[in-house]
C-alpha cells in the first residue's frame, strides 16, 4: 500500500496549488518512501506516495486509462487482480502496468460505479471521471486502509491521513469531543468519527460519490452480512472448505516482487497462518515476533511455531520504559487517544521489520471477531443470569445502541457513565449530552435484528472494534510509521464469505472458542498451540508508568487545565490510586482511564488541537 492525497473542485474550476499537494505528501512520506508523483487536471489534483511490491520500474501513480479521461491513485492491494486482468483483457482493455490496481480504471469502464464490489482486497481509491466531472472516494469492504476527508469551503480535501489534511490552508484544528466520549464507552472510535472535529472518515465498505455543485453521495456498496436462519452442511464440509479457502486468502497476500513476512505472536490466529505457509508454500519466508517485559512470556509458543515453519526469524523484548518513551509518537501517528499501550509494541515491531529485507508482513487480524474469539462470546451462553441485575436505564440503553435490551456490549454505560461525569471538566460535563457516545447506535441496528447473540455480537466486534481501533490506529498506522504494510488473510472477502455462513455450533463449543478453526488446523498447526488456553494481549498501563517513571508532564495539572477537557482534581486523585502499591487493574476488562487522559492531551499537544 501507499500514501494518497488530493483536492477536489465541487463549484468553479479553479487552479489547484500544486505546493499544497506537495506538502501533504511530505507529511506522509513515510507510506510511501520509494517514490512521489502528482496530477493536476481543471477539477482536481491527486497526490501519491509509492510503497512498489509490484511492477517495481512501471508502477507509479496516478495512472490513467487509455484516452486520459479516467485518472486514479490507489492506496492498497487488490489479490484477485489476475482473474479481473484476464477478463478485462478478453474485453479489449489495453494495460499499461504489470500493477494490480491497474484493474479498478478498466473495471470502472465496464462496471461504472458496481466496480468496487468486484474486488477482493485492501485499499482506499481516489478515482476521477473527466467526462462528468465525479470524483468518487472508495474505502476497501472491511476498512482496512484508511481514507479521511473534510469539506473546505467548495473543495473536498481527502488523504490516506489526517496530518495530510491538516497542511490544506484553513482546515481547523479542533478536538472533537465525540471521539473521546466512544474511546470512553467503546473500544475504540467509529467510522466516520475522527478525533479531530470537521474531519471524516470514510467507512469501510463505503463510496463517496461527488459530482460539481452537489452534495457528497455516501453508498454504501458491502457489509457482512449474517443470516438469521442457518443452513448446517456437517462439521467435515466447513472444515474441508475452510482449509481450503485459507490456503487461497493467505497465498493471495504472498505475491509480491519483494520480500514478504508473518507475525508470530505464540497464539493461535498467527500461527494457523504461519503453518499454513509453511506446509504449502515452499518459498522461504521471515517472521517477527515480540515481547514485552513482564508480562506473560510467550517466546515458548513461538519457538514451536517458528520451528514448524523454519522461517527466518526477527525478534526483540520491549522494555516498559520503552512504552512511555515512545507513546507520543505513537499518538502522532495513530491520530488518535489510546487506552491500551500495546500500540507501542506495535510500532516497535514495524521498525524490526523495516530493519529486515521483508515489506510486508501477514497477521492473524480479524479471526476473533469471526470465529467467536473473545471472551464476551462465552460470556453470552449465561447472559440470562444478568437479566435480573440489569436497570431499566440499562435495559433502554442496550435496546437503543444494540437492538437487545438484555445484550450488554462489555460495559454497563449508565454505571461508567458516573465516572465520566468525574473525569470530565465541568464545563465538558455540561455538554455531554451534545456529543454523547451512545446518543445513538454506532451500528445500523437493523442489521443485527433476530440473529442470535453469538452474530450479534460478532457483527458489533467488526464494527467497533476491528475496522478503526484493530486495524486503524493499532494496525495500518503503526505498519507505516515505518513504511510496512500489514496483510490480514482472515480478511479476505471470498473466505469472509464463507465464514460468516458457518453455523455458531462449529465457532464456538462450549467454552472452546474458535472450534472450526481449530479443527481445520490439526496437522498442520502444532498441538500444543491448538489446545493452549487463550490470553489477551497486555501491555502495562499507566499504573505502572506512575509508579515506575512518575507519570511524565502529560498528566501535569497545568497542562491538564490549560486544554480544560478533563477535571484536573479529579485526575490528581486518580493519581494517587494508580500510585498506590496494591493497585492495579485488570487487563482489557478495565478502562485506564488515566492513560485516555494522558493520550487525549499528547493529541492536543501534538496536533495543537482546541476544543
Amino acid at each position: 500500500m501507499c500514501g494518497i492525497c488530493g483536492i477536489y473542485n465541487r463549484k468553479e474550476r479553479r487552479p489547484i496549488e500544486e505546493g499544497i499537494l506537495e506538502r501533504m505528501l511530505q507529511k506522509i512520506r513515510h507510506r510511501g518512501p520509494d517514490g512521489s508523483r502528482t496530477l493536476v487536471l481543471d477539477q482536481i489534483g491527486l497526490g501519491f506516495n509509492r510503497l512498489s511490491f509490484l511492477d517495481l520500474d512501471g508502477g507509479m501513480q496516478p495512472i490513467q486509462n487509455e484516452d486520459r479521461t479516467v485518472s486514479m491513485i490507489c492506496n492498497g492491494e487488490i489479490f484477485n487482480y489476475q482473474s479481473l486482468k484476464d477478463e478485462l483483457l478478453a474485453k479489449g482493455h489495453v494495460f499499461r502496468t504489470g500493477t494490480d490496481v491497474e484493474v479498478i480504471l478498466h473495471l470502472y469502464e465496464e462496471c461504472g460505479t458496481d466496480f468496487a464490489g468486484r474486488l477482493n482486497g485492501q485499499f482506499a481509491i481516489a478515482l476521477y471521471d473527466d467526462r462528468n466531472r465525479q470524483l468518487l472516494l472508495v474505502r476497501d469492504q472491511i476498512g482496512i486502509a484508511p481514507l479521511f476527508y473534510t469539506m473546505v469551503d467548495d473543495r473536498v480535501v481527502f488523504a490516506s491521513e489526517i496530518k495530510a489534511i491538516l497542511e490544506y490552508p484553513g482546515v481547523e484544528r479542533k478536538l472533537n469531543l465525540k471521539a473521546v466520549d466512544q474511546l470512553m464507552n467503546y473500544p475504540g472510535i467509529v467510522s466516520p468519527v475522527t478525533f479531530f472535529e470537521g474531519i471524516h472518515s470514510l467507512e469501510g465498505g463505503h463510496m463517496l460519490r461527488i459530482l460539481p455543485g452537489q452534495e457528497p453521495q455516501n453508498m454504501e456498496y458491502w457489509d457482512v452480512v449474517y443470516s438469521p436462519e442457518e443452513e448446517d452442511k456437517g462439521e467435515a464440509y466447513y472444515v474441508e472448505r475452510l482449509r481450503e479457502l485459507l490456503k487461497k486468502a493467505i497465498s493471495r497476500r504472498l505475491v509480491a516482487d519483494v520480500p514478504i513476512g508473518f507475525y508470530i505472536s505464540g497464539g493461535l490466529d498467527s500461527s494457523v497462518v504461519a503453518c499454513y505457509i509453511g506446509k504449502y508454500l515452499l518459498n522461504s519466508y521471515y517472521s517477527f515476533s515480540a515481547e514485552i517485559a513482564g508480562e506473560l512470556d510467550e517466546s515458548p509458543y513461538q519457538k514451536i511455531v517458528r520451528d514448524c515453519v523454519h522461517s527466518t526469524h526477527y525478534h526483540t523484548n520491549v522494555a516498559e520504559e520503552e512504552i512511555w518513551e515512545n507513546l507520543s509518537e505513537v499518538i502522532y501517528h495513530s491520530e488518535a487517544a489510546v487506552k491500551e499501550s500495546y500500540d507501542v509494541a506495535a510500532y516497535l515491531l514495524s521498525a524490526l521489520v523495516q530493519d529486515s529485507p521483508a515489506k510486508a508482513v501477514l497477521t492473524g487480524q480479524g479471526s476473533d471477531e469471526f470465529f467467536y474469539g473473545y471472551a464476551g462470546y462465552m460470556v453470552d451462553q449465561f447472559r440470562s443470569m444478568q437479566r435480573g441485575s440489569m436497570s431499566a436505564e440499562e435495559c433502554a440503553c442496550n435496546e437503543r445502541l444494540w437492538g437487545d435490551p438484555y445484550f450488554r456490549y462489555e460495559r454497563i454505560h449508565p454505571e461508567i457513565r458516573k465516572i465520566h461525569r468525574k473525569i470530565y471538566s465541568s464545563d465538558v460535563r455540561g455538554e455531554i449530552d451534545r456529543f454523547s457516545a451512545w446518543a445513538e447506535s454506532p451500528i445500523n441496528v437493523e442489521r443485527v435484528k433476530g440473529l442470535s447473540t453469538q452474530k450479534r455480537r460478532s457483527y458489533i466486534d467488526y464494527k467497533l472494534r476491528l475496522s478503526d481501533h484493530l486495524l486503524g490506529e493499532h494496525g495500518d498506522r503503526m505498519f507505516f510509521s515505518h513504511s510496512v504494510e500489514g496483510r490480514h488473510p482472515f480478511l479476505d472477502v471470498e473466505l469472509l464469505s464463507f465464514v460468516t455462513s458457518i453455523p455458531d455450533k462449529y465457532k464456538l463449543d462450549g467454552v472452546n472458542e474458535k472450534y472450526i478453526l481449530k479443527k481445520a488446523s490439526q496437522g498442520i498447526v502444532p498441538d500444543e498451540i491448538l489446545k493452549r488456553k487463550k490470553f489477551p494481549f497486555q501491555a502495562p498501563g499507566m499504573s505502572a508508568m506512575i509508579k515506575h517513571l512518575g507519570g511524565r508532564e502529560f498528566l501535569d495539572d497545568a497542562l491538564i487545565r490549560k486544554y480544560g477537557i478533563f477535571d484536573a482534581d479529579y485526575v490528581k486523585e486518580m493519581k494517587e490510586t494508580y500510585r498506590q502499591s496494591d493497585f492495579k487493574l485488570m487487563g482489557a476488562y478495565e478502562i485506564d482511564y488515566l492513560l485516555i487522559v494522558t493520550t487525549v492531551t499528547m493529541l492536543c499537544e501534538r496536533f495543537s488541537l482546541s476544543i
